[in-house]
């Protein structure tokens, strides 16, 4: 869309991905694709993996056809409005990053792997930190980008000594010898990271 936010943008169409089991977050994998052809139909379909769910719809031109003067005024709105759309997208990031890091790490501690490797103390002081993050996520979902990296370093903070600890100090301790992503909130300086589209001749 022209706007980062889905909120801000001229809706086309929509459909639903139905008939999908519940699963542990971060499991489904749901490709979205879209294709336009030459007379300017998008098509758009979603694909869950492991179930092989599919749904799609088609979106001709004289769908929500925009008027030029509607484009023109919605490409400025866009350019008006980067700044706060890239805030946006960076403080959902980092929300996204702090929740991912926190289940990660909950699904590291339960893993055959790591069970029963690190102090009954140690494991519980933890998880209780990783469900206080949690707790505090649901509640504080509109936070600004530096409370959720704030939070994140926190939760490293206990993290961190005890993986390192349980590793023997060398720096690894989670399955696979690494540690869950520490990633997340992207760098402050580059607000407008995201998909890069080339274009083939």
């Amino acid at each position: 869309g022209e706007r980062s936010m889905t909120k801000d943008n001229n809706l086309l169409g929509k459909f639903n991905l139905d008939g999908i089991p519940p699963m542990p977050r971060g499991q489904p994998q749901i490709d979205v694709c879209f294709d336009i052809d030459a007379n300017g139909i998008l098509n758009v379909s979603a694909l869950e993996k492991s179930t092989g769910k599919e749904n799609k719809i088609t979106i001709t031109n004289d769908k929500g056809r925009l008027s030029q003067e509607e484009i023109e005024r919605m490409v400025s709105e866009a350019e008006q409005y980067k700044a706060e759309d890239d805030a946006n997208k960076n403080r959902i990031e980092a929300k996204n990053g702090l929740e991912n890091y926190c289940y990660s790490l909950k699904s590291s501690l339960s893993s055959p792997e790591v069970e029963g490797k690190i102090p009954a103390g140690d494991k519980a002081a933890l998880d209780s930190k990783i469900d206080e993050t949690i707790s505090w996520l649901d509640a504080n979902l509109g936070a600004e980008k530096e409370e959720f990296e704030e939070k994140q370093k926190e939760l490293e903070g206990i993290a961190m000594p005890i993986l390192q600890s349980m590793a023997g100090g060398g720096g690894g301790g989670m399955p696979g010898g690494g540690m869950p992503d520490m990633g997340g909130a992207p760098p402050a300086d580059d607000p407008a990271g995201g998909p890069t589209i080339e274009e083939i001749d």
